[in-house]
């Protein structure tokens, strides 16, 4: 009885705990919150609200996403163990959202210190992943999200490229549609030169980078670049072709202390070249074109793992079309 009369003050707390962005804008808001031994989920679309607890174990989640991961890093994914390790969220995570994700035009996810690096984009949804049925973006606080046009030819851009993490120099290709960007080769800009540059609205990086037990570091040389490094830069977007960016909630939270709106990064170690550089070259003609940063990598990831599925070896669609994420920030 006591448990029970918890669970109902937890649901009455959390259904009382207001949405600030709430609009007539079809995007699917789903927050994740972890409490004691289950995930909770309270979901919004233009105020029809639905909450309700994962009947799955959170242990059991931590388990399955956790080994996921691994197998996306490590390009060890294929279709059979996706299915293994997620499909059965479907059931628990999002038919329970069926009435809402009917009428949404994207979704967007409020995650948690837990939930950070679970690939909830390849969660099953009436026989594909989510992430190819709907624009996906994600945040840790709450946040009106965008769905408008998010371009303008008057950003000052920055793009710095490691060869061996960017061969194809794709992180140049800003250069074709802004007139104000200033693109280097890694061994061209030594530490002390990254903390001179001006306050830039669009960064680039194309640099290798991994996940820390405290946060995630990318490498410029010999040296390592924090979220500190990019306090000066004060940018709108940033954009990192760098492994594993898109896994640390230390790291992305520090980029939002600096005024950083949009974040688009890896949850996993990415390629270098090859898929990476058409993600970021599909992306920025879709930005261009007028779409939102969550439509423009929707846009790009759908026609990477169409692409990819037709290829000799189908499963690679998986860790080549799927890594990058959109976060907005604030």
């Amino acid at each position: 009885m006591q448990k029970v009369s918890v669970l109902i003050l937890f649901f009455v707390a959390l259904l009382n705990v207001p949405f600030a962005y709430a609009n007539k804008d079809n995007v699917l808001y789903v927050q994740l919150q972890s409490t004691g031994e289950h995930l909770h989920v309270k979901a919004n679309l233009d105020n029809d609200v639905i909450a309700f607890e994962v009947s799955d174990a959170l242990t059991q989640l931590e388990a399955d996403f956790g080994q996921l991961w691994g197998e996306l890093d490590t390009w060890q994914v294929n279709k059979k163990n996706v299915a293994h390790l997620v499909s059965q969220y479907e059931a628990s995570l999002l038919t329970p959202l069926n009435r809402l994700l009917e009428n949404a035009k994207q979704v967007h996810f409020i995650i948690d210190e837990t939930s950070f690096d679970y690939a909830l984009g390849l969660i099953p949804y009436r026989g594909q992943p989510l992430f190819l049925q709907y624009p996906i973006s994600y945040s840790t606080d709450n946040v009106k999200v965008l769905t408008k046009s998010y371009y303008s030819e008057n950003w000052r851009g920055l793009s710095i490229s490691d060869e061996t993490a960017d061969p194809d120099n794709a992180a140049a290709f800003i250069g074709s549609f802004l007139t104000r960007s200033e693109h280097y080769k890694m061994e061209e800009v030594n530490y002390s030169q990254f903390k001179q540059f001006e306050a830039k609205d669009l960064l680039v990086f194309s640099l290798h980078g991994v996940k820390t037990d405290a946060s995630a570091i990318m490498t410029l040389n010999e040296e390592s670049i924090t979220a500190e490094d990019f306090a000066h830069f004060n940018s709108q977007l940033i954009y990192l072709d760098s492994c594993q960016m898109g896994a640390s909630l230390n790291f992305a939270n520090g980029l939002k202390n600096y005024g950083n709106e949009f974040l688009i990064a890896p949850l996993f170690s990415n390629e270098a070249g090859g898929s990476s550089s058409e993600t970021i070259n599909g992306f920025f003609s879709h930005l261009k074109a007028g779409h939102s940063p969550a439509v423009a990598m929707f846009k790009v990831r759908k026609a990477l793992f169409e692409k990819y599925s037709q290829a000799q070896n189908p499963d690679d669609a998986y860790w080549k079309a799927f890594p990058f994420r959109v976060y907005q920030q604030i």
